[in-house]
């Protein structure tokens, strides 16, 4: 595991103690956030940033600052607001927004190839790797393989679509706090070995879970899950 190296002492001692637990399972699994912790920034608020310059949405009023609503929603309530980001792409063509959301991962600058290494070692020991995540569905499949995971285990939040277009009925849970392990119980089962995150919307999934592991930007040192972390003793790795 010297590719385990690269992160803190306890972080590393921790998987190794996950490797171990794993072993003794049929089907042992881990999930990943993906914003902030598989890579670094949001990619589905950017590709929310994105639709709204180019003018591509078309059931919202432009004369409206839609983006810094949503940032006041999320503010109030963010399950809510991570939803109505999503809802927000209603009545455009699921293939239109695949299309763009390949792009935008394409050229996305924010991939960490430690975390993209763990997966593979994750892999590696058989551990079943997932995503859940608070940002539209989408987007996340398509950035999915540059972390090292399959599009079709990623789990984020979505509309339903009806002849090909995206609907403003959102699928529930919504994966953001307790809908993450409300998401687990109903797409994957069982209890995972690992969850990896990096924000208070990842609090509910790691509690979860045997091994939490916490990841973080050195430039924000007043993250919140940090401190609580530190109080119950979980692993905590900055970049």
């Amino acid at each position: 595991m010297d590719w385990g190296q690269v992160f803190s002492h306890e972080f590393a001692e921790s998987l190794a103690d996950g490797f171990a637990r794993a072993k003794e399972l049929d089907h042992p699994v881990a999930v990943f956030d993906a914003d902030g912790t598989l890579w670094a920034k949001d990619i589905g608020e950017a590709f929310l940033r994105w639709v709204i310059a180019g003018e591509l949405l078309i059931n919202v009023d432009y004369s409206k600052d839609i983006y810094f609503e949503y940032e006041a929603m999320v503010d109030q309530d963010r399950a809510h607001a991570y939803a109505h980001a999503v809802k927000l792409m209603a009545g455009l063509r699921l293939v239109d927004v695949t299309r763009w959301s390949v792009q935008m991962a394409y050229a996305w600058p924010n991939y960490r190839t430690r975390m993209r290494a763990l997966v593979a070692g994750l892999k590696q020991e058989g551990i079943d790797v997932w995503i859940v995540s608070a940002s539209n569905e989408w987007t996340i499949r398509t950035a999915a393989p540059f972390a090292g995971i399959e599009p079709d285990q990623c789990i984020g939040i979505k509309t339903r679509v009806s002849d090909g277009l995206i609907t403003d009925q959102v699928v529930e849970p919504v994966t953001c706090g307790p809908g993450k392990v409300d998401s687990i119980e109903q797409n994957i089962g069982g209890t995972p070995v690992f969850a990896f995150g990096d924000s208070m919307g990842d609090f509910d999934m790691l509690e979860y879970v045997d091994f939490p592991m916490v990841v973080g930007e050195l430039s924000n040192p007043t993250n919140t899950l940090i401190d609580i972390a530190e109080q119950r003793g979980w692993p905590v790795h900055l970049f």
